[in-house]
């Protein structure tokens, strides 16, 4: 049990450290040395550090821990919601079809490293273009798109996740 978590926690280390040193390199290497379960667990571990420090922003008119499943599943559910949309621009356009948890791993380990400066409020200006030129990368080192390919899939699906989180926003805020 405790070899197992150490090798858990060993893989989450290297993993962040080489998103942040070489994501080219990562990327590359991704198909063979991630699975769904590692990418679901790194999820789970960035978005858990992101709920925690969110809190650390300041007073909600919520108690903590409901603010802490709110910022919990708002930074997992883009995510997938993310993943989602790219697979889905990749497979209409393209007809290219890397498994889905490939692309998925592609958006957690993305999205993944960022959430651990995005809680910062000013950061999200530096979070956000980051979190998608490394998506961006991992199309292109990973599903082996060509810059092109790569850019149209993330601006397709930039634009419909802009367009759906726009509309909610109409829909339920005012």
């Amino acid at each position: 049990m405790l070899g197992s978590t150490l090798k858990s926690w060993q893989f989450y280390s290297y993993s962040l450290i080489q998103l942040l040193i070489e994501p080219g390199q990562f990327f590359r290497e991704l198909a063979e040395n991630t699975t769904l379960k590692r990418a679901l667990g790194f999820m789970v571990i960035c978005c858990g550090f992101f709920s925690i420090a969110s809190l650390l922003t300041g007073a909600y008119s919520r108690p903590v821990w409901i603010m802490a499943i709110i910022f919990f599943v708002n930074a997992a559910g883009m995510i997938v919601l993310s993943s989602f949309l790219g697979y889905t621009a990749m497979a209409l356009i393209f007809g290219k079809r890397p498994s889905f948890s490939i692309v998925f791993s592609l958006y957690a380990f993305s999205s993944g490293v960022t959430l651990f400066i995005s809680w910062l409020p000013f950061f999200l200006w530096f979070s956000e273009p980051w979190k998608w030129w490394l998506i961006y990368t991992g199309f292109k080192n990973t599903c082996g798109f060509t810059w092109k390919q790569a850019l149209i899939i993330l601006l397709v699906s930039m634009t419909v996740q802009f367009f759906l989180i726009y509309s909610a926003v109409i829909a339920f805020v005012n």
